[in-house]
């Protein structure tokens, strides 16, 4: 943890004692390391692949558990979160901390301070699984590293369907959704990660010429009935949804790439948690 917050490269941001941000969430924290995970979130089959390897530290985008403690998500706004002691008392959650107990695995979140830093590595990895590093409209310095406010691919000539046909198959996933007409031309594509709110889409699209955002997720009641009305006044040509997994994983490579550069006296390994949904037209196949 020392080596992360000196290298990350911007002031840290400290525990707000929520239980969710940014530093050891489960696990004891004078543990010897064997070996490192990085992953979106250190789902059950995540912790499980890691401690068959030999390796007892995860660092994750999300924490292990299903809540954010006392801090409501997006979905709750309308009501209260549910209760922590409740969550604490389900029978899945005990399941996994006993799991994370018995074979001491220490879990790690990095997300506030990683994206926090001047090269966005969530969008560098994304754009990586793509192959679209020479599409990118300005890269920092002629190199490969990402600005967060340059999220723009000027695309060779495509469709709606076609684009999201192309990222399907090249991440490998299977629930994809989309808003817009699947022959629509495409040449300019905002790419983005994690969830996209409308405000954060409005600002990416003052942006002139984006035919199509593609994001991980919205909020379905409201992302999804905006971008309908974009597309019907022609004013995108539509949204494509990767899952917020899908969308976060690739960066969980990155991160154990520069992991590598300030630790290496263990292994370090990507494991990624896996597109969580299946659809039934591939379950038909």
């Amino acid at each position: 943890m020392n080596r992360i917050q000196k290298s990350v490269g911007v002031p840290w941001q400290s525990q707000r004692g929520d239980g969710y941000s940014d530093g050891i969430l489960a696990g004891d924290p004078d543990t010897s390391v064997t070996g490192i995970v990085t992953t979106f979130t250190p789902t059950f089959d995540v912790l499980r692949r890691a401690v068959d390897s030999g390796k007892n530290t995860i660092i994750c985008r999300e924490a292990p558990f299903y809540s954010r403690g006392e801090r409501a998500p997006v979905g709750w706004r309308n009501g209260p979160a549910p209760a922590k002691d409740l969550l604490e008392k389900d029978a899945i959650h005990l399941a996994k901390k006993e799991f994370i107990e018995h074979n001491k695995v220490v879990i790690i979140r990095l997300t506030e301070n990683w994206d926090a830093r001047t090269t966005d590595g969530q969008l560098q990895g994304l754009a990586r699984s793509f192959d679209w590093g020479h599409y990118h409209t300005a890269t920092r310095n002629g190199t490969d590293e990402y600005d967060p406010r340059n999220v723009y691919f000027d695309m060779p000539n495509t469709t709606v369907g076609r684009l999201a046909e192309e990222l399907k198959d090249k991440l490998k996933i299977h629930a994809i959704r989309v808003v817009g007409d699947r022959a629509a031309a495409v040449s300019k594509v905002a790419l983005t990660h994690g969830l996209l709110l409308v405000p954060d889409a409005e600002q990416i699209l003052r942006q002139p010429g984006v035919d199509v955002m593609v994001a991980g997720d919205t909020v379905e009641w409201e992302g999804g009935p905006y971008f309908q009305d974009l597309v019907t006044a022609r004013m995108v040509k539509g949204l494509i949804l990767l899952g917020q997994e899908a969308s976060e994983e690739a960066g969980c490579g990155e991160l154990a790439t520069w992991l590598k550069l300030i630790v290496n006296e263990v292994p370090i390994e990507w494991i990624p948690a896996g597109e969580p949904f299946w659809t039934l037209s591939e379950a038909s196949r």
